[in-house]
């Protein structure tokens, strides 16, 4: 059998006939503009539903307008924010400060208990210079020593080593 006979003919073995392929060509172009047409339609029914740039340009300085509504509102709303952040610190550094008068008066409970006999208790000594202050820092003698030891220098391993010894012994006379 002949190739070019075996290429062109179908399942049943007849020759397809020549307008099939043409009509299956015109169809296929057909959709593509029938498709075009339609795509065109949904574009121009968005853009007329939309204003023009034109438009919003004129809506915007139209006098009656108030133009600055959204920054006056962004304002009040970060003040606000503002105030409740600086209440919530305000409470923050209240709630500190009675923590700190607490143990200031526990660690004065603790130098007043009576004096361990197996450690050696630190050594009194003048309070430590204020660094720029206004001169009303409140000093006890652990503290003092503290300085003391570091100005000795001893590293704060040494000395915190050397306080757990004192606070144990006190915790044992107690």
């Amino acid at each position: 059998m002949d190739e070019a006979l075996v290429l062109s003919t179908s399942a049943n073995g007849s020759a397809p006939a020549p307008w099939a392929g043409m009509v299956m060509a015109l169809a296929i172009v057909g959709f593509g503009f029938y498709m075009t047409f339609i795509i065109r339609g949904k574009i121009a029914r968005r853009t007329a539903a939309r204003p023009s740039s034109r438009e919003l340009i004129e809506k915007l300085k139209a006098p009656g307008r108030p133009r600055h509504t959204d920054a006056h509102a962004q304002m009040a709303e970060m003040e606000q924010l503002a105030r409740r952040f600086s209440a919530q610190l305000d409470n923050k550094a209240r709630r500190l400060e009675i923590l700190i008068d607490e143990a200031d008066q526990r660690i004065a409970a603790l130098g007043g208990a009576s004096e361990p006999t197996s450690a050696p208790a630190p050594p009194a000594a003048p309070p430590p210079r204020t660094a720029g202050g206004n001169g009303n820092r409140r000093t006890d003698a652990l503290t003092a020593a503290v300085y003391e030891q570091a100005d000795a220098g001893l590293s704060s391993v040494e000395i915190a080593q050397q306080l757990e010894k004192f606070l144990r012994s006190l915790a044992g006379d107690i």
